[in-house]
């Protein structure tokens, strides 16, 4: 499982941690689907900016245990400026065009606090999706207008550019 970010999440993480760009680059992956292969269901959707290996899925970087960089002692280092795919985790959320419709994530299994607490009702669910879909439709912007006006593309200038979107 791979932890997708958007937009708004590089510059909090980068704003929050204080990072700058090549700061950031050592936090996250830039993960290429080799040719011909299909985009996996969970990663259907997501945007992929070019860079300079083709286009990719940006997410958190895993360390060699496949932990997020940030979790230390089952314990998340960047909580409060966590990716809104973290905020929502073990929720998806899609907006329909006219309605948004959520469910749970296929990894929804290790969500330690699933069935745990109180039930959410429909206007928490709400509260939920607007930002997480709000984000990915501004990250879908920011990877259309990075992936037209770049002929030479890197992860690092990709970076760089969302950076400059404050």
């Amino acid at each position: 499982m791979i932890v997708v970010v958007t937009s708004e999440d590089i510059r909090r993480i980068a704003h929050g941690l204080g990072l700058s760009a090549p700061e950031l680059l050592r936090a996250l992956d830039f993960y290429v689907l080799p040719e011909g292969r299909g985009v996996p269901d969970g990663l259907r959707g997501i945007p992929r900016p070019a860079t300079e290996e083709g286009l990719a899925i940006v997410a958190l970087r895993k360390l060699e245990d496949g932990s997020c960089v940030f979790l230390h002692e089952n314990a998340c280092l960047i909580y409060d400026i966590r990716p809104s795919v973290c905020t929502a985790f073990p929720f998806v959320f899609r907006d329909e065009g006219d309605h948004f419709t959520w469910e749970l994530h296929a990894r929804h299994d290790i969500c330690p606090g699933l069935g745990a607490g109180p039930v959410l009702d429909n206007d928490t669910l709400v509260q939920l999706t607007v930002p997480a879909v709000w984000e990915m439709e501004l990250y879908q912007r920011d990877v259309e207008v990075w992936n037209l006006r770049e002929d030479r593309p890197t992860a690092l200038g990709f970076l760089e550019f969302i950076l400059s979107r404050t």
